[in-house]
């Protein structure tokens, strides 16, 4: 089953996004896009033109074929930091709050204007034997978060979480191994140059410089007095050594230097730190990585190796039939997005989440809101079909009513038949000398269907029909009267073909409950039964004849 997340990131030159399925041990990448911003968008991972964002973040969900709209998206500025804290061993569900009190020493922003999120890196006891806890908190600026809430809410989509840009770099390109010494992950965007070092996937140490690509890009557009556009089309073209680019190259070592500068400084006083190992290695990623001769600078001003590693290198690319070109070209620019889409490594570690509470409680509003009226979807659906199906049945029952009564007329258009009945009342009118002698054993015939047809079961059908009367064939002498129906003597019996719903015997059992109650007939007794394909029965079904229906009690024909 597909489990998707999708990470969203916003730079200063673009929105960009990756949509991955969690749902297949490796994650798979399923989609990913970016569209472009104007210049002064975003300044220092703020929203400056909410609507030039959201525009974006729109066009780029339309053209990317992405099938969520939940996200995490990524916080990048200078008004986005990480510090470390010491508190003395509290349980996990009282770190929030003891985190809240003691980040005021050490957070630069006012306490209600800062949103705040931690995790727990690790438990040591002090130098006085006390058990404590070594907290990473992340930290941002309510106008940072707010902007970014706002252009993607606008934009249609829902917000999951909200997680830094460095924790991403580190769940996507870092090394998550074992080694003994950290490893600095430096992203070099269009305005921002982050550094994050971590140690075994888990941050130590977040610092964004106010600077990036756009600088070099400016210094080659002011020495060559070109547009910044072609500026940079000719900063991603200084490897080829002509005279222009050469003098490109001229133009943007000083930028350069100064951000290398940025980079070597933070890495030594990550070093000048208690209780910290040197970093053992560079990792470069980023937009402004791809620069010719930025690695080579780093490595040279740092003195330690520089990596270049493609957040491919740890996911699933093939459902996207990505050639080896398409996958240099975009590795380094989707490290972010595709970082926020990750979840942590170590399932004990949850992500930092800036997103303040009020909007955790609209978003779950939201979802709330989106499953009732699923729901009430699904109950109208469902009280449709049931209408349907009571239709449905009321038409089969009057179906039934309908062959039932077809039934009844059909036997009472058979009552001429029965001319030994007529017989018997001719015999009777026309001698008293056998009147003593048949009405007494001759049966009322209209008296008895009559009967037969009231209780006949509402759900049997009568398809034949044979009355015969014991006094065309053997005189009986009838039995005398009891306070109960007669249970031995009869003075005649009635054959029906009896069709109706199985394949139990429900019906029988009707006819036998019915039969038991009539002072005309008795003595029920059901032949074989056939079950039919469309689980009806057929059975004939014989009824005897008590002497109550005889003509010397009713006399129906006098």
């Amino acid at each position: 089953m597909a489990q998707l997340s999708v990470g969203l990131d916003i730079g200063t030159s673009a929105v960009r996004a990756a949509e991955l399925d969690l749902g297949h041990g490796t994650p798979r990448l399923i989609t990913y896009g970016q569209v472009g911003l104007p210049p002064g968008t975003v300044v220092d991972g703020e929203v400056v033109n909410q609507l030039a964002v959201t525009d974006a973040i729109t066009k780029l969900w339309k053209n990317g074929g992405f099938s969520g709209r939940v996200v995490t998206v990524g916080l990048a500025g200078l008004r986005a930091i990480t510090r470390e804290i010491d508190i003395q061993y509290i349980p996990d569900a009282e770190v929030e709050s003891a985190v809240r009190f003691q980040s005021e020493e050490v957070i630069p922003f006012p306490p209600d204007q800062t949103i705040l999120s931690s995790q727990i890196l690790a438990d040591f006891t002090d130098a006085s034997g006390r058990k404590m806890r070594r907290v990473l908190v992340a930290a941002a600026h309510v106008q940072l978060v707010d902007g970014i809430i706002a252009a993607v809410e606008a934009a249609g989509l829902e917000i999951r979480g909200v997680d830094l840009v460095s924790s991403a770099l580190v769940r996507s390109v870092g090394d998550h191994g074992s080694a003994e010494r950290p490893e600095a992950i430096i992203s070099i965007g269009a305005g921002l140059t982050i550094v994050a070092i971590h140690q075994q996937g888990r941050p130590q140490f977040v610092r964004t410089v106010g600077s990036g690509g756009n600088d070099t890009t400016a210094a080659i557009s002011a020495t060559l007095d070109i547009p910044l556009g072609d500026a940079e089309s000719i900063k991603r073209r200084i490897a080829e050594q002509t005279g222009q680019m050469l003098l490109a190259e001229h133009a943007a070592l000083p930028s350069m230097t100064g951000q290398v500068a940025e980079i070597r400084n933070s890495i030594q006083y990550f070093a000048s730190l208690p209780d910290r190992l040197p970093v053992a290695q560079i990792t470069v990623t980023g937009g402004g990585s791809e620069l010719h001769g930025m690695s080579e600078l780093i490595a040279e001003q740092t003195g330690l190796p520089v990596l270049k590693v493609s957040p491919f290198d740890r996911i699933d690319v093939t459902p996207l039939n990505l050639n080896e070109e398409q996958v240099e070209l975009v590795g380094s620019i989707l490290s972010a997005p595709i970082g926020l889409a990750l979840p942590e490594p170590d399932k004990n570690v949850k992500k930092f989440n800036l997103l303040p509470p009020e909007v955790a409680k609209r978003s779950m509003i939201k979802r709330v809101q989106k499953r009732v009226l699923v729901g009430c979807g699904a109950v109208v659906v469902l009280a449709l079909a049931f209408g349907g199906w009571k239709a449905l049945q009321v038409n089969n029952e009057q179906n039934n009513v309908n062959t039932i009564q077809s039934n009844i007329s059909s036997l009472q258009a058979q009552i001429p038949r029965y001319n030994k009945v007529v017989a018997a009342n001719n015999a009777y009118t026309a001698g008293l000398r056998r009147r003593a002698s048949v009405v007494n054993t001759a049966i009322d015939w209209p008296l008895t269907l009559n009967n037969l047809v009231s209780i006949t079961p509402s759900a049997a059908s009568v398809v034949t029909f044979s009355g015969t009367s014991n006094s065309l064939t053997t005189p009986a002498t009838p039995a005398p009267q009891s306070s109960t129906a007669p249970t031995a003597a009869s003075i005649g019996s009635v054959v029906m073909g009896v069709t109706g719903p199985g394949p139990t015997l429900t019906i029988s059992e009707a006819w036998i409950n019915a039969v038991s109650s009539s002072p005309y007939v008795a003595n029920p007794v059901q032949g074989a039964t056939i079950v039919g394909s469309n689980n009806t029965i057929a059975f004939p079904f014989t009824v005897s004849i008590t002497p109550a229906a005889s003509l010397s009690k009713n006399a129906s024909f006098k």
